[in-house]
C-alpha cells in the first residue's frame, strides 16, 4: 500500500473497499505556515532547508517558488520573510487527497531534519493556516460578492475558532493577523487552456489545524462543505441569515466571544451552526469529519497531546530520548555511526556555543557528535568555557543565576562571589559574541511569560579535565539536564569566610580564581620591550622608503 492510500485509510478509519466520497466541483488548497525550532529557539527555515535538503533525493530546489518541489505532493519551503516555513500541497477536489499531499511532504521533510520541532503555534512569529477555495472558472468576483461569500464562510467558522488556542489567537490578532474579515482573491494557477484561475483565500485560521492529519482533513472538509453550499446552493442561505454576521464589527464581536470564552453565547451560536450544517448538501459525505470539528474539546485535547508539533501529531518521530549508554558511547562507536551518516550537515545546525579556551571545542564537538548520531533533540542551550587550575569539578549555572552543578565545591561566601563574578564576565563575553538570545515567549496553556533563562546554561570546564580530554563527567551532566523535566536546583550552604584574614582558610574556588597567575601560567608575549618598539619603527621606516622608491621609479618611467 502506498503512502497516500495509507494516509487516506488512516484519516477516514474506513477500509479502502467502501465507495469513495463525492468530489467537490472546485479544488481545495492551502499554504499554511509553521515554525521550525531547535533547543527552544526559532531557526531560519530557508537557511535550514537549503542546508539540509538541497542534495537530497526527491527535493528539487525552486528559488522562484521559495522552496523545494516534492513530487507528487507539492512544494515546501518558506514564506516571504524566509525565516518562517510554509507548505503548499497540490490542490484537489478531495480534502483527503490534499491531506495526503501534506503528509507526503512532512514525511520527507522530517526524515532529513529530525532534530527540529515543527510548531503550529505563533510562539516566535505569527503563523497562519490559510485555506484556498477555487472560484468557478471564468467567474470574476466583484469586491461586494467576495465580501458576501466571505462573510457566510467566516460566520460558519466558529466551531473551528473556539477550538483554537486562545493565547495563540490573541498573539496573532495583536500582530495584525487572523482577523475574521481577512481574505484575498488571488490568481493562484493557470488552467490547461491558458485561462487564469483564481481562489478565495480564507486567511483567518491559525496553523493549528496542521497539528494532526485527522484535524487537517476535517478542517478542509468542513470548510469545503460550507463553501460548496454557498456557491452551489446560494438560495438556501435565506434560512441561515440569523447566523451570518452583517458587518466587520459584528464579525470582530463574534471573534471576541470565542477568545473570551463567553460559553453561553458561543454554545448558542455553535448549536445553530450544527443544526444548519447538518442540512448542507455534502454533509453526509463528510459527516465523520464535520462531527469531529463539532467536538472542540476533543480537538483541543488532540492538539495538546501532540504538543502542537507536526512531527508528533503526524507520528513521524518517536518522542523518546536516546539511551544513556548511547550518549556515553566511545569515540570508536561514534565514528562507526559517522561513516554511515552526514555528520557535518547535522552538526552545522546544532547550537552549542563555546570560547577558545584550551580544548573547550572538544567538548562542544563531542556533544554535537551525539546529537547527530542519535537525532538527540536538546531542550537547553549551552555555553561552554574553561575555568582555571585549582578547580577540579564542573560548575554550571543557568542565566537566572541558579547553580545547576558544582555546588559541592562552592562552600563559602567568597567562593560564591568569585564564581558569580566569573560567570557574569563570561556571560558578557558570550553576549558580545551575539550568541545569547533571550527572546520573549509565552506558555500557551497558562498564558504566562516563559523564562527562557532556565534553559540557557553556562558550563565551566576545569583545566585539568580539558587537558586530559575527560568528557564523561560533562556528558553525564548534559544527559541529566536533558532527561529531567526541570533541572534540580541544589541548595547552597555557605560558610562565611569574608572576614577571614588567612588566605589559605578562604574557599578553594576563591583562591583559584583570585590568585594571580603564576609565571608558568602566564602567556609570555613580548609586546612592549625596547627591541620590539625598535623593530616596529624599523618596519614603518622600511615601508615608507619602499613607497618613496616606487614613486621615483614611476616618475622616471614617465620621463
Amino acid at each position: 500500500m502506498g503512502f497516500r492510500s495509507l494516509i487516506i485509510n488512516n484519516l477516514t478509519k474506513m477500509p479502502s473497499t467502501i465507495k469513495t466520497k463525492r468530489k467537490f466541483n472546485f479544488k481545495i488548497g492551502a499554504d499554511p505556515e509553521f515554525v521550525m525550532t531547535m533547543q527552544g529557539k526559532k531557526v531560519d527555515a530557508k537557511q535550514t532547508m537549503e542546508l539540509m535538503l538541497k542534495k537530497k533525493k526527491g527535493f528539487v530546489h525552486d528559488s522562484k517558488k521559495k522552496g523545494f518541489e516534492v513530487a507528487p505532493f507539492g512544494n515546501i519551503g518558506w514564506d516571504g520573510a524566509s525565516s518562517t516555513a510554509e507548505v503548499r500541497p497540490k490542490p484537489s477536489e478531495e480534502p483527503q487527497i490534499v491531506t495526503s499531499n501534506l503528509g507526503g511532504m512532512f514525511k520527507k521533510l522530517i526524515k532529513h531534519i529530525k532534530i527540529c520541532d515543527f510548531s503550529t503555534l505563533s510562539e516566535f512569529s505569527s503563523v497562519g493556516g490559510h485555506i484556498h477555495l477555487e472560484l468557478k472558472k471564468g467567474e470574476k468576483w466583484s469586491e461586494q460578492k467576495a465580501n458576501i461569500v466571505h462573510r457566510k464562510l467566516a460566520s460558519f467558522y466558529l466551531p473551528l475558532l473556539i477550538s483554537e488556542n486562545k493565547t495563540n489567537l490573541n498573539l496573532r490578532l495583536k500582530q495584525g493577523y487572523g482577523s475574521l474579515s481577512d481574505k484575498k482573491i488571488q490568481h493562484m494557477f493557470t488552467y490547461p487552456d491558458g485561462e487564469r484561475g483564481h481562489t478565495l483565500e480564507f486567511r483567518c485560521p491559525s496553523a493549528e489545524w496542521l497539528t494532526t492529519p485527522k484535524l487537517a482533513n476535517a478542517t478542509m472538509a468542513y470548510m469545503a462543505v460550507v463553501y460548496n453550499q454557498i456557491i452551489n446552493f446560494p438560495e438556501s442561505f435565506k434560512k441561515f441569515s440569523d447566523i451570518v454576521y452583517k458587518s466587520e464589527k459584528q464579525g470582530d464581536a463574534l471573534q471576541t466571544l470565542a477568545i473570551m470564552d463567553f460559553d453561553l453565547l458561543t454554545q448558542s451560536i455553535l448549536k445553530k451552526a450544527k443544526q444548519y450544517i447538518r442540512t448542507f448538501d455534502m454533509y453526509e459525505e463528510y459527516k465523520n469529519e464535520i462531527e469531529y470539528i463539532f467536538d472542540p474539546k476533543q480537538v483541543i485535547k488532540d492538539k495538546q497531546k501532540a504538543e502542537y508539533n507536526i512531527a508528533i501529531g503526524w507520528k513521524l518521530v518517536k518522542k523518546e530520548l536516546p539511551k544513556k549508554r548511547e550518549i556515553m558511547s566511545s569515540k570508536k562507536k561514534i565514528k562507526e555511526i559517522a561513516i554511515k551518516r552526514d555528520f557535518d550537515l547535522l552538526k552545522g545546525v546544532v547550537n552549542i556555543n563555546y570560547n577558545n579556551d584550551t580544548n573547550v571545542s572538544l567538548y562542544a564537538e563531542s556533544l554535537k557528535d551525539r546529537v547527530a548520531a542519535f537525532n538527540w533533540k536538546l531542550k537547553n542551550n549551552y555555553y561552554l568555557f574553561g575555568i582555571r587550575k585549582g578547580i577540579d569539578n564542573i560548575i554550571a549555572k543557568n542565566l537566572k543565576g541558579e547553580y545547576i552543578a558544582g555546588t559541592e565545591i562552592v562552600k563559602t561566601v567568597l567562593d560564591k562571589n568569585a564564581s558569580d563574578e566569573l560567570f557574569s564576565k563570561m556571560q558578557g563575553k558570550f553576549q558580545n559574541m551575539g550568541v545569547i538570545q533571550n527572546s520573549a515567549t509565552i506558555d500557551f496553556i497558562t498564558c504566562k511569560k516563559k523564562d527562557q533563562r532556565e534553559n540557557m546554561i553556562m558550563i565551566g570546564i576545569p583545566y585539568n579535565m580539558r587537558v586530559k580530554e575527560e568528557i564523561k563527567q560533562f556528558l553525564n551532566l548534559i544527559w541529566n539536564l536533558e532527561s529531567k523535566t526541570k533541572a534540580k536546583i541544589p541548595k547552597l550552604t555557605l560558610k562565611d569566610d569574608s572576614m577571614e584574614n588567612d588566605k589559605e582558610k578562604r574557599g578553594l574556588i576563591y583562591q583559584a580564581l583570585k590568585t594571580p597567575k603564576t609565571e608558568e601560567d602566564k602567556v609570555i608575549l613580548d609586546s612592549d620591550s625596547y627591541s620590539m618598539r625598535n623593530h616596529e619603527d624599523a618596519i614603518q621606516e622600511t615601508v615608507r622608503e619602499f613607497e618613496a622608491l616606487e614613486e621615483t621609479i614611476e616618475e622616471t618611467v614617465d620621463l
